[in-house]
C-alpha cells in the first residue's frame, strides 16, 4: 500500500516537473522540435507515439527546468532575511536552538534547521511531514513556472510576438511571489510543527 510520503513525491515529480515541461514542450516544439526529434516528434507514426515523445521530451526539459529554478532559491535566501515577514526568524531560532540542543556539533555543518525540521517530523509526525511536503510542492511548482515564464517570453519575442512575450515577463511576477510566499511558509510550518512538538513530548531526537 502506497504511503503519504510516497505519494506526494509524485506529486512534486508531477507539478515541478513534468508539468512545467510540458508546457515548455508546448512552447518550444512548433520553433524547434524538428532540430531536437526531428521526425518522430514533427511527424509521429501515431498518436501514442506523439504523446510518448511528448511526454519523454516534457520530462527531460522538466528537470533541466527545476535545475535552472533551483538558482532562484539564493535571491529567495536574500529577500527572506531583508524582509522576514510570518515571524519566520523567531520559528527559525527556535527551531534551531532544540537542532542544537539535540545533535552533536560535529553532525550541524551536515544538517541545516530545515533539512533537520523535516527529518524530524518524518520520524516524529508524518502527518506534519506531508504538510510541509504540500507546501514545499506548491513552492517548487511556481518556481519552475517562473522560469517557463521567462523561457515562453524569449520564445515569443524571437518570433515577434511581443504581445505575448511582454504578458509572459508580466506573469513572472505572480510567479515568483507565489514561490516565495509557499516556500516560506514551508519552512515556517517546518519549524512551529518541531516546536510543537517538542513542547507535547512528541519529538524524536535525531542522535
Amino acid at each position: 500500500m502506497s504511503k503519504p510520503g510516497d505519494f506526494f513525491v509524485g506529486i512534486l515529480d508531477f507539478f515541478a516537473i513534468l508539468v512545467p515541461g510540458a508546457i515548455a514542450t508546448a512552447i518550444l516544439q512548433p520553433r524547434f522540435g524538428h532540430m531536437v526529434l526531428g521526425p518522430l516528434i514533427a511527424q509521429p507514426s501515431s498518436d501514442a507515439g506523439l504523446w510518448v515523445a511528448f511526454l519523454v521530451f516534457a520530462y527531460f526539459i522538466g528537470h533541466l527546468i527545476f535545475l535552472l529554478g533551483s538558482y532562484m532559491d539564493g535571491l529567495y535566501n536574500q529577500l527572506r532575511q531583508r524582509l522576514s515577514p510570518y515571524d519566520n526568524e523567531s520559528a527559525y531560532q527556535c527551531a534551531t536552538r532544540l537542532r542544537d540542543t539535540l545533535i552533536d556539533g560535529a553532525e550541524r555543518g551536515a544538517l541545516n534547521t530545515f533539512q533537520w525540521s523535516r527529518a524530524v517530523l518524518m520520524a516524529s509526525c508524518p502527518a506534519a511531514a506531508d504538510d510541509v511536503s504540500r507546501l514545499e510542492a506548491d513552492s517548487k511548482f511556481f518556481r519552475s513556472l517562473l522560469v517557463v515564464s521567462a523561457l515562453a517570453a524569449a520564445v515569443f519575442a524571437s518570433g515577434g510576438h511581443g504581445v505575448e512575450a511582454t504578458v509572459a515577463l508580466v506573469l513572472m511576477l505572480p510567479c515568483f511571489a507565489r514561490y516565495y510566499e509557499r516556500r516560506l511558509k514551508s519552512t515556517t510550518q517546518a519549524y512551529i510543527h518541531v516546536v510543537a512538538l517538542h513542547r507535547i513530548g512528541r519529538l524524536v531526537k535525531t542522535a
